[in-house]
């Protein structure tokens, strides 16, 4: 093998993510529908965002971000519920998961409840194709950009009602404003290719001292809008400026793969 193959064996965890293709859109439908119908699945999606789990929200600009926890909580519920009813049903999808992932695993990791959690508990196999998964999926929803904003509005029905992190709020209970780090910075500029999400004007060129107020909260902090590098859009400065703290309704528009 290459040098050159070598260091990028040894540099893709860092900058690439590898498709395996384990029923993507299967999950990312999934969590479409409890995201869109929340009030559906809202003792669900209380397990996942209430109470104390508020607090994973309300960290600001975490590389796990709040989309990744969310899909780990959905994504491992829906893998691990066959298990549920080992009795009843031969786990199938779950083991298609582990074999897709290459975890090592025996039949009687499989045979009941405590057996399989205890495996789970012990495998950094099994966490490691959980992450990867995630990620996967995370990959078709950071581009969509409408789906980002109901998602970052259920996250600030939650930051609205914390009682915690008091440290990171302001007096009226909103998250305080962070500085933007650089690398959430270069992945909104390079998702949404350099253009303004409002009005698709190129900012590619535009050289401003003030570069980061044009990086949008989709949610605005003043209304309880995480510091997520998932609530941020592009927009040049006179879209910001008329956007301001108002929600409304992001940009359905997406540049086409190909011209006419």
């Amino acid at each position: 093998m290459t040098y050159r193959k070598l260091s990028f064996m040894a540099d893709k965890s860092r900058h690439y993510y590898e498709a395996r293709g384990f029923s993507i859109y299967y999950f990312a439908n999934a969590v479409f529908n409890v995201v869109k119908d929340a009030g559906a699945f809202l003792r669900g999606i209380e397990e996942i965002l209430g109470d104390m789990q508020v607090l994973n929200l309300m960290r600001p600009f975490h590389k796990f971000t709040n989309l990744h926890y969310f899909l780990e909580a959905v994504i491992r519920q829906i893998i691990e519920e066959e298990i549920e009813r080992r009795d009843e049903h031969e786990p199938r999808f779950l083991i298609a998961f582990l074999q897709t992932y290459k975890v090592s695993f025996t039949a009687e990791n499989l045979a009941s409840e405590d057996d399989f959690y205890t495996f789970v508990s012990e495998s950094e196999a099994y966490q490691s194709a959980t992450d990867d998964l995630v990620d996967e999926v995370f990959h078709v929803f950071f581009h969509d950009i409408g789906f980002l904003q109901s998602f970052n509005e259920l996250c600030a029905r939650y930051i609205d009602g914390a009682g915690f992190g008091q440290e990171l709020l302001t007096q009226a209970g909103t998250l305080k404003r962070v500085p933007i780090p650089a690398w959430v910075r270069r992945a909104v500029f390079h998702r949404d290719k350099g253009e303004c999400r409002e009005c698709k004007r190129s900012l590619a060129m535009v050289i401003n001292r003030l570069e980061t107020e044009r990086y949008d909260h989709i949610v605005p902090l003043a209304r309880f809008g995480a510091n997520d590098v998932t609530n941020l859009q592009l927009l040049c400065e006179p879209c910001n400026l008329t956007k301001a703290a108002s929600l409304q309704p992001v940009s359905p528009f997406y540049p086409r793969a190909f011209g006419p």
